[in-house]
């Protein structure tokens, strides 16, 4: 039956699933689909100012104009505007004016009040159009004080708002889904580097991680165009690509000095400052109004080529000379962000400074998610040792017949009472272990010892510690404790080792003596338990000329 419903359940899910496609055919059912799919080009036919308006350009186009003067372009509405529709196009930090029948209908990034630095920065111009626009002249002007965006006019589209922002949303693909990935998966590195202790072991490997991944997540969401749909703050829909390529470096050494271990070094916190010098004075420069992001993001790129080619060839020279085999894992992944990288700085010059993260983004992302598997590998090695460490630690510590505390650590803990007003040591020793021994073996005398340390772990392990100091010794050490408490707790212990000598079928019982640390009778906690030793002897008198009562029955 188990066999039948396994079989039976797949063969369901295959035919809900198939019925998803095949039954709209059949049915021929009507579209109910909320994004409309239209989007045309309006990319041909525009004219330019420079030339008098002389000759028609398709877009995107670069035009040869003046540093200090606007492009201006000017084209024909088409005769038939759906209700709604939406001229769109990119500005690459340009200020965007549009003029439709020599009306004013859109002006963004014109004002230099209401911004930083020189330029706007990056974004989508949304139109809105009405019918009465229908066949008018549009004539947008575009300027920025940037040289790889004077003069570049891209391409121009028509159509509804959802249709836009769908075309939008698929020129970046999948990559628009991998940004807030890798958001996400920054912050659950942060956090779950403080919330399962991590932070305890010292090493900030998975912090660095972590911020690292926030920040390409947040570079990766300011290069994927949406922006302007998931957020109204224009400084950070516009800006956030500069900001984090200021401080994305930082991170990045902060973790390779954190998590590999090197001989040469040179010069690595050098290389963390003059990034950090590097963003403030960008930073500051915007902010004066002197130079604005775009101005100095050269200095940031060039900033990151450094840190690449440095770190590979520091990470060659621990593989190479030193068998640094640490630096040889995290050689190779760097390599491949370093290839991409390259690509990607060549591309970006290839194409005037107009695209970017053309292959920056898969490199990071390998690298992101390579580092990410080396630090649970290392975090799962760093937890094995630590485990095996405790486990030996433990074994050290720990008597081994009663698993209780063993001498080692009596001696240890002792060592560490630097302030030993209150405390209270108990001295315990097992009665007649070698008559037990001899007469009924040494299985009975080993009971015999666990029996008093479980009596006295029962006890007195809400006081203090319980340890087995010797073969039949134990010791008991009590912070803060009340000796007339103590007391009570002895009484209370005899009492139920003699419950427990009932059960035996030999002469059970336990010689216990305690002391008070006292300032005018002990040097220090060791003449404490010496105290607490006499008295033990003194209680263990009380059997002296006495035999034991229960003989083992010998066969005649």
């Amino acid at each position: 039956m188990k066999k039948v419903n396994e079989v039976a359940f797949f063969v369901l899910l295959a035919v809900v699933f198939a019925s998803i496609w095949i039954y709209p055919k059949i049915f021929d059912m009507p579209n109910i689909y909320l994004i409309d799919k239209n989007v045309i080009t309006f990319s041909d036919g525009w004219t330019w100012k420079g030339d008098g308006y002389k000759e028609k350009f398709s877009l995107p186009y670069r035009f040869d104009i003046e540093k200090t003067e606007p492009l201006v372009i000017r084209n024909t509405l088409p005769d038939k505007l759906d209700d709604g529709s939406i001229i769109a196009m990119k500005s690459t930090a340009q200020s965007v004016v549009v003029k439709i029948d020599g009306e004013t209908v859109y002006d963004i990034g014109n004002d230099n009040d209401k911004f930083l630095g020189k330029d706007f920065g990056d974004f989508w111009a949304f139109i809105k159009t009405k019918s009465e626009y229908e066949g008018k002249e549009i004539e947008i002007s575009l300027f920025s004080n940037r040289a790889a965006s004077q003069g570049a006019a891209s391409e121009v589209f028509i159509g509804s708002e959802s249709a836009l922002f769908r075309h939008i949303f698929l020129q970046r693909g999948l990559w628009n889904a991998f940004a807030p990935f890798i958001i996400v998966l920054g912050l659950i590195l942060t956090f779950g580097y403080f919330f399962f202790g991590i932070y305890k072991e010292k090493n900030r490997g998975l912090l660095y991680l972590g911020i690292y991944a926030f920040i390409m997540g947040n570079w990766f969401l300011g290069e994927s165009e949406m922006l302007q749909l998931l957020t109204e703050n224009a400084y950070y829909v516009t800006k956030i690509t500069l900001l984090m390529t200021l401080v994305a470096p930082i991170p990045v050494c902060l973790y390779i000095r954190e998590t590999v271990p090197m001989k040469k070094r040179f010069f690595d916190d050098f290389l963390i400052t003059l990034i950090i010098i590097n963003a403030v004075v960008s930073l500051s420069l915007e902010h004066f109004g002197i130079l604005g992001l775009l101005d100095t993001v050269n200095v940031a790129v060039g900033l990151i080529v450094v840190v690449c080619v440095y770190y590979l060839v520091i990470f060659l020279i621990e593989t190479i000379v030193y068998k640094n085999k640490r630096a040889m894992r995290d050689l190779k992944s760097l390599l491949v962000l370093f290839i991409f990288a390259v690509l990607e700085i060549t591309s970006f010059f290839a194409n005037k400074q107009t695209v970017s993260a053309t292959y920056l983004r898969a490199g990071i992302s390998i690298y992101i998610l390579s580092m990410m598997l080396y630090q649970f590998n290392d975090y799962s090695e760093r937890r094995r040792i630590r485990t095996e460490r405790e486990h030996f630690k433990k074994m050290a510590y720990t008597d081994a017949m009663t698993g209780t505390n063993n001498r080692a650590r009596y001696m240890e803990d002792i060592e560490k009472i630097s302030e030993p007003e209150g405390i209270v040591v108990v001295q315990a020793d097992t009665d007649r272990l070698k008559y037990i021994n001899d007469f009924f073996g040494h299985v009975c005398g080993d009971k015999s010892i666990m029996d008093i340390c479980e009596v006295l772990n029962r006890n007195f392990g809400h006081m203090g510690k319980v340890y087995r100091t010797g073969g039949d010794e134990f010791a008991v050490i009590m912070k803060n404790a009340d000796i007339d408490e103590v007391n009570a707790t002895i009484e209370k212990t005899r009492n139920e080792i003699d419950q427990i000598a009932k059960e035996r079928e030999y002469d059970f019982s336990v010689s216990i003596g305690a002391a008070e640390y006292d300032v005018s009778l002990d040097k220090d906690v060791y003449s404490t338990a010496v105290r607490a030793e006499h008295n033990m002897y003194e209680d263990k008198k009380r059997l002296r000329d006495t035999v034991p009562v229960k003989m083992p029955v010998t066969e005649v």
